[in-house]
């Protein structure tokens, strides 16, 4: 399955800086424990397919915003990228950037302790309250869980 291809054409273009800068912290997750993996590339696929920040892109667009995004992380390092984008971020788009942050840590079923440290740190980043830190996880979590 190509990636990125359920996006459609909007009526009106998205920003694409603020569209990047929500997608950071998500491609930062991702890349924390040195691996993508498949599940997390389409855990990013599906939440960005139904958001109305991502309503503007067409999968080519997508793909490479995502691509930019991890050439930035591999050539500035996670730290600077993110800072980046939690400046560039309000603190309600800051909730969402963390809420696909831990959609992506989760994608597999669990949080790794890698995974985990850096959702944390974005946290911190992206000043977000630890009350609302915690609630993200624990609602993500519930979003998740298996049926098993």
């Amino acid at each position: 399955m190509k990636y990125f291809e359920r996006f459609r054409a909007a009526t009106e273009a998205s920003d694409p800086e603020t569209a990047r800068a929500v997608l950071v912290p998500a491609i930062c997750t991702m890349l924390a424990d040195g691996e993508v993996e498949d599940e997390e590339i389409a855990q990013l696929d599906n939440v960005c397919a139904f958001s109305p920040i991502f309503a503007g892109f067409d999968g080519d667009q997508m793909t490479a915003l995502v691509q930019g995004v991890m050439d930035d992380v591999r050539a500035q390092g996670r730290q600077a990228v993110l800072e980046g984008a939690g400046s560039a971020l309000t603190p309600a788009l800051a909730e969402t950037a963390l809420c696909f942050a831990a959609r992506i840590a989760l994608a597999d079923g669990q949080i790794e302790p890698g995974e985990k440290a850096a959702l944390l740190k974005t946290g911190q980043v992206l000043r977000i309250e630890t009350a609302t830190f915690q609630k993200v996880l624990d609602v993500v979590s519930m979003m998740q869980r298996p049926a098993k």
